[in-house]
């Protein structure tokens, strides 16, 4: 068990969250530059990492959206991290970070 609440973990994977979603709209043609993809599908995963920044921000159990935060990075790492290393090493490393959250204690 990691000497950390999972609502203070869920914050800390929301603000890295929220910076995502300033990058994916403030510099969306950078980041599709670097990930290899479209601007509408860097505007896609910003739309939804913004959901789930939210879903990791709210009060109550903060596991599920712990765990939909590791399945969305390692949906991630499968689709975007094919032929890109960096992009298949950030992607995968943000999945093992924020599923250590689930060993978190609870309270």
């Amino acid at each position: 068990m990691l000497p950390i609440s999972q609502r203070a973990w869920a914050l800390m994977l929301a603000a890295v969250c929220a910076w995502w979603v300033m990058l994916a709209f403030g510099r969306t043609s950078r980041m599709a530059e670097i990930i290899g993809v479209d601007e509408t599908e860097i505007r896609a995963l910003g739309a939804r990492d913004l959901v789930n920044a939210v879903a990791l921000a709210l009060p109550g159990d903060a596991r599920p959206a712990i765990a939909a935060r590791a399945a969305f990075d390692l949906s991630d790492a499968a689709r975007h991290g094919r032929g890109n290393p960096r992009v298949l090493a950030l992607t995968a490393g943000f999945a093992a970070f924020g599923a250590l959250g689930l060993l978190a204690r609870r309270r």
